[in-house]
């Protein structure tokens, strides 16, 4: 028996009572059976529910704390769920140089959106783990005053500084969950899956220390626990989850440990409903 697993960033679903755009959703996955789902903008767990109930069979789900913004991870699942946590942190800590130096930037990393942690039956697949994530967005983090006012960046270097804090808070979210996925590889009784808008695209930093492949150099062999990413698997010119006022990219991504590669079927961005719901496209992935 196959296990569907898809994610989709449904783009700021705050009001469970819009119906429409909640069967836009509904119908864009329908097609596809998933077993699970991992969810991103969701704004209420009235809002999870309203999807699922709008799915074939009966779902259950695992919902997040929301971010300052009002959006939150979940995940569904019409298999049972064995046992689910969500991973905090009120704020992310940053590699040192040396072993004495002081913590950086005092503790101003926060884990915006606290990460879903499910353990699914997925019945002849045996029990998947799944990592619901949505790192910090690709735009600049500007620097603010003690008020914590903005400072609207000035010269070059300023917009160049706002990108790098960007990068490093993806990269200290990235850097939590490798932490989480190497406590739950070590006890290797489970595939693992981590599923969500990366808000960065393959080969990037925050990707490479998610699967796992960061040191290590081209050509070189993974290391044995480096997780598998799907969003690699599918042919370059249907590589595309989002398009933003034209820039088209691969940001929402699968990635997966090397058993549950093996037993992969299929797996696509489903861009046939671009737009109705979204600007997002969900990945939608098979096993058997």
């Amino acid at each position: 028996m196959a296990f569907v697993l898809a994610t989709y960033n449904v783009l700021d679903l705050f009001d469970a009572r819009d119906l429409g755009k909640i069967e836009r959703i509904a119908g864009i996955l329908r097609p596809h059976a998933p077993d699970a789902i991992a969810l991103q903008e969701v704004g209420s767990v009235e809002a999870v529910r309203a999807i699922a109930s709008r799915l074939d069979g009966d779902f259950t789900h695992v919902v997040a704390d929301a971010d300052e913004r009002g959006i939150r991870n979940a995940l569904v699942s019409r298999h049972p769920i064995l046992e689910s946590t969500v991973l905090r942190a009120p704020h992310l800590t940053f590699p040192r140089f040396r072993r004495e130096d002081p913590e950086p930037f005092a503790g101003r990393i926060p884990l915006r959106r606290p990460v879903p942690d499910v353990l699914v039956d997925a019945g002849e697949l045996g029990r998947v783990r799944v990592l619901v994530v949505h790192f910090k967005s690709r735009r600049g983090t500007p620097m603010r005053e003690p008020s914590g006012a903005i400072i609207p960046p000035a010269a070059t270097a300023e917009f160049a500084a706002a990108e790098a804090r960007a990068v490093a808070w993806r990269s200290a979210e990235a850097l939590f969950v490798r932490r989480a996925i190497d406590e739950r590889i070590a006890r290797r009784d489970e595939h693992l899956a981590v599923c969500g808008d990366f808000n960065d695209v393959p080969g990037s930093l925050p990707l490479r220390i998610v699967q796992g492949l960061a040191g290590v150099a081209a050509g070189d062999p993974p290391r044995p626990d480096a997780l598998v990413s799907l969003a690699d698997l599918i042919p370059t010119a249907e590589r595309i989850s989002v398009d933003h006022d034209g820039e088209t990219a691969a940001i929402d991504h699968v990635l997966v440990s090397p058993p549950l590669a093996q037993r992969l079927e299929r797996c696509a961005y489903d861009r046939t409903s671009h737009g109705a719901a979204s600007d997002h496209a969900p990945l939608v992935a098979r096993f058997y």
